[in-house]
């Protein structure tokens, strides 16, 4: 129900459902970012107002409205390869993000939070769900390949670790500890709940850092300015829960060794390696006391920034898109409710890839283009050879570097199909590759 949902992020000052995102790669691209809006609150039926799936192209800046889900809210969405998987309220819904089409959909009931591992959609269950808290999907064709039993209770994010699956176990609301369920992906059977006792309470988000698992323990309903990070080590099982000061919500993801977090309504940092907080306030509150709120957020790590959406769960909100130090850089305009939002990463095509060192840069511009592309090597080699290629890997033009300084060369694309491509670049320190996009 959307009344639920839209209770569920008023009380908590931030939205729930943030799922497990692929991990960027060295050698690929963010090809767009991809959001789910919940609709309008309606409180009974005839609903007029539904769910929405959009994408942002962060090369061009267009907003791409690509579907409409005939439910009233959104839980998650996941990317896997070129897929997105979307949990919305009674249904998962498997689109192709090429073609940006339904391929596949199945009823289903007490969704919350998604992740693809080897060809399987797994699915953590809550309310009104009462056992098989944790679903087992084909990605395929999402048919249900198995429920696991001997969950304690509602489920939160999904990670895997050295081929093992965890999932947060938070009991719902009416949950008093945190719990990490620990399942075998080989016969797809419980091993064990790890409890990690009272002071977890409310474990939802879980992210892998060098071998540890670990946890964000939002801050409970009616507690002020208290929430924890639970650090597990999966070898010996062992854990140590580290408090903090602040209210605490999802988490937005991780670059390097900072795990960026719901932090007082806005969005900080925490240090992996000291376990403490590094900045408080990275991006702040937007509003909460005018009942304006971050309603989901992610971290690309790929292009350092972080998309946050921001909204208050009655008109059409917006994303802003910063820096990883809070600079803003742009937004664009969401639909109402923008309750889970992923990252499209995307490898380069075969043949193509990066093995540049870190003493040389490549800087293309403007992009998108529309007749003439510049390349500038920024470091200490210089320019041998330019090759463009389309997104097939087909190289579309061979160019010899004729400038005086050998550190720069200019392209005509004015006769080159609207799309994206790539320019290769040889250097006398090896290969670098960018992407840009002909308008």
């Amino acid at each position: 129900m959307k009344t639920r949902h839209f209770l569920l992020c008023l009380t908590l000052c931030m939205g729930l459902f943030d799922c497990s995102m692929t991990i960027a790669q060295s050698s690929g691209y963010v090809k767009q970012i991809i959001t789910t809006n919940s609709g309008r609150f309606e409180y009974s039926p005839p609903y007029t107002d539904y769910a929405m799936v959009q994408a942002y192209n962060p090369q061009t800046g267009i907003v791409n409205l690509f579907n409409t889900i005939y439910t009233q809210s959104t839980q998650c969405v996941a990317v896997s390869g070129k897929m997105a998987y979307v949990a919305a309220q009674d249904s998962i819904i498997k689109y192709d993000l090429n073609s940006m089409q339904r391929v596949a959909a199945i009823k289903d009931s007490g969704l919350n939070q998604l992740a693809v591992f080897n060809g399987r959609v797994i699915v953590s269950k809550q309310y009104p769900i009462i056992n098989n808290f944790v679903e087992v999907l084909d990605t395929s064709n999402l048919g249900v390949i198995t429920e696991i039993s001997g969950i304690s209770g509602d489920c939160g994010s999904i990670m895997m670790i050295n081929d093992t699956v965890y999932v947060a176990v938070n009991g719902g609301w009416m949950g008093t500890n945190g719990k990490l369920a620990i399942i075998d992906p080989s016969t797809w059977t419980l091993n064990t709940e790890v409890d990690f006792g009272s002071e977890a309470i409310g474990i939802f988000n879980l992210y892998s850092y060098k071998g540890k698992l670990f946890s964000i323990n939002k801050t409970p309903y009616g507690v002020v300015d208290t929430g924890s990070i639970t650090v597990y080590n999966p070898l010996d099982r062992s854990f140590i829960n580290v408090f903090l000061n602040h209210a605490v919500a999802t988490g937005s993801g991780i670059k390097d060794s900072l795990l960026y977090l719901g932090l007082d309504n806005g969005i900080g940092s925490f240090n992996l390696n000291l376990l403490m907080v590094q900045n408080s306030i990275i991006i702040p509150d937007p509003g909460s006391s005018v009942f304006t709120y971050i309603l989901s957020s992610v971290v690309d790590s790929l292009d350092d920034r972080i998309y946050v959406n921001i909204g208050d769960y009655i008109t059409p909100g917006y994303c802003l898109v910063t820096a990883l130090n809070g600079d803003s850089i742009t937004s664009f305009y969401t639909g109402i409710s923008s309750d889970a939002i992923a990252v499209d990463y995307r490898f380069y095509p075969a043949g193509i890839s990066n093995s540049n060192s870190k003493e040389s840069t490549v800087k293309v511009f403007p992009n998108p283009v529309r007749n003439n592309l510049t390349v500038v090597l920024d470091g200490h080699y210089d320019l041998q050879r330019l090759l463009v290629y389309d997104i097939t890997g087909r190289v579309l033009r061979t160019q010899s570097i004729e400038s005086i300084d050998n550190k720069s060369v200019t392209v005509s694309c004015q006769n080159l199909p609207s799309g994206l491509y790539y320019v290769m670049i040889d250097t006398s320190n090896g290969r670098l590759v960018k992407p840009f996009i002909k308008q």
